[in-house]
């Protein structure tokens, strides 16, 4: 795959799929693999997860992590469960949404497209299943001496592998599920880091071809599927894992999966387009990275006001939502709220924490980000860039905000609720994507897209804790949205978050365990 194919690859999934592609097909009904576990990932052991991760956040105030008292209660055999549950745990249910089950990560339509696999020290291998509540045993084990015990990780410590499953979107995307796949591993990622913070434990991301391509052939023994190559992450200090025993339920958990779901999961093996991402994201297979020292998720944030009631932690990802409409409508609700500048300068610190280093976070350095802003922190409503953590002004327009929906992917309508122009915050990650290309070679446009999602989760962490809303998107027009937001000819928009306060509210049903 050269820097020319990925970059026809990039135009055609972005800024001109309507010149370059044919228009997308598909059946909006048509059942995805979402619901579907792994074929190995249906037997009858594993580890259940510890309960009361929600409780134990309670006691944590935002943004500080677990008093050193409350960590230490925690058995040793249960921290990993916590902090798998604290980065990618279920939430609720919202009865009006059609696309459940929300969790402390945003995701295309509630699908969740990304996987969690984990191995321990002595080999074995799991999945995490949050439905069963558990890391269910998976057959394959890796041995010290085999060609895949470069994953091992240490005594005390446990390898992470998270892979998007690109069929778990709706084949109506198109091109757009591999990027949509890399943008949730990257939100993914800074989840897993975000917890390991909460929990005291160190994450460090492996992001060396030889590890990443043994990971693939590592999920690869789970059953086929679309997988994108994993991201490994190794997770220090979270204790030795509890052993493995007969689940709750487990009576009948390993019945084959019917002929429909074995089709479902089958499907990249003939695709065409998936095959394509695979192509297209196959240079990660080919980086050659150093070792790197673990990454905070959390940033260093100013201090709170005075009088300022900072959630808790279990508050704060209770709320991250990326918006919510009535039950016969689609979208996003917004309502006209004013914010102060203690929510600007969280939004800024959690975007400018750095991403795991150093091909992520040069990457990020090559990102523009540029912001549309009204009624927050007293600031005039306008068009501001990010440079060096704080804002530059760039022009002031009343009416930005009413502009840039102009600019979005659907119109308001009677079905169809669009809160763009009631929103606080639109931030638009943008870039030269032929620098990046030139510089990085054909991997630099994936790892755009995992650095996009790495921010955009921040950002997504800021806002829940003021209780905002965080909607990541993609569904712009790239021309229109530059010319609006007058970035230069050669930075195309890539991402965007639109960040405001929900007009819609109804009562939830608890789904934290």
């Amino acid at each position: 795959m050269t820097t020319t194919d990925v970059r026809l690859f990039a135009h055609r999934q972005g800024a001109l799929r309507v010149v370059l592609a044919e228009p997308i097909q598909g059946d909006r009904n048509a059942p995805t693999t979402a619901t579907l576990t792994p074929t190995a990932a249906r037997g009858a052991k594993g580890r259940p997860l510890p309960a009361g991760t929600h409780r134990l956040l309670a006691d944590a105030p935002y943004p500080q992590p677990l008093r050193p008292a409350a960590r230490s209660a925690v058995p040793p055999g249960d921290l990993l469960g916590h902090l798998l549950v604290a980065a990618v745990g279920l939430q609720r249910r919202e009865p009006s949404n059609r696309f459940n089950d929300h969790r402390s990560v945003a995701s295309v339509r509630s699908k969740f497209p990304v996987h969690v696999f984990v191995l321990a020290p002595d080999g074995s291998f799991a999945y995490l299943d949050l439905y069963r509540h558990a890391l269910v045993d998976l057959p394959d084990t890796v041995a010290a001496d085999g060609e895949l015990a470069g994953l091992l990780p240490a005594q005390g410590d446990v390898t992470v592998l998270l892979a998007a499953r690109f069929t778990d979107l709706p084949a109506l995307y198109d091109r757009l599920r591999c990027p949509l796949g890399l943008l949730e591993l990257g939100i993914n990622l800074r989840a897993l880091h975000l917890a390991a913070d909460l929990l005291g434990a160190r994450a460090r991301l492996r992001l060396d071809g030889a590890v990443t391509a043994a990971g693939a052939r590592l999920l690869a023994g789970t059953g086929p599927g679309a997988w994108s190559l994993p991201l490994v992450v190794t997770l220090e200090g979270v204790g030795p894992l509890p052993s493995s025993r007969l689940l709750p339920g487990a009576a009948g958990s390993g019945l084959p999966q019917d002929d429909t779901e074995r089709a479902l999961l089958r499907q990249g093996a003939d695709d065409d387009l998936l095959l394509e991402a695979a192509e297209v994201t196959a240079p990660l297979a080919g980086l050659s990275c150093a070792e790197v020292e673990p990454t905070c998720g959390v940033p260093e944030l100013p201090a709170a006001g005075p009088g300022t009631v900072r959630p808790s932690w279990a508050e704060t990802l209770w709320n991250r939502t990326a918006g919510r409409v009535p039950a016969a409508v689609t979208g996003f609700s917004a309502r006209p709220t004013v914010l102060g500048e203690d929510c600007l300068a969280d939004m800024l610190a959690w975007l400018g924490g750095p991403a795991p280093g150093p091909l992520l976070a040069e990457v990020g350095r090559r990102v523009r980000t540029t912001v549309a802003l009204q009624r927050l922190a007293g600031l005039p409503t306008g068009r501001y860039t990010v440079v060096a953590g704080r804002l530059e002004s760039e022009q002031t327009d009343p009416g930005m905000l009413r502009t840039l929906q102009g600019a979005f992917g659907y119109p308001l309508g009677p079905t169809t609720d669009s809160g763009l122009r009631h929103a606080n915050a639109v931030w638009v990650f943008s870039a030269d994507l032929d620098r990046i290309l030139d510089e990085f070679g054909p991997a630099g446009w994936s790892l755009l897209q995992l650095w996009c999602g790495w921010a955009s989760h921040g950002l997504a962490t800021a806002a829940a804790a003021h209780g905002l809303f965080a909607r990541p998107v993609r569904s712009f027009d790239e021309f229109r949205l530059q010319h609006t937001m007058d970035l230069p000819r050669e930075m195309l928009p890539l991402f965007s978050v639109i960040c405001g306060r929900s007009r819609f509210a109804e009562p939830m049903l608890d789904l934290r365990v």
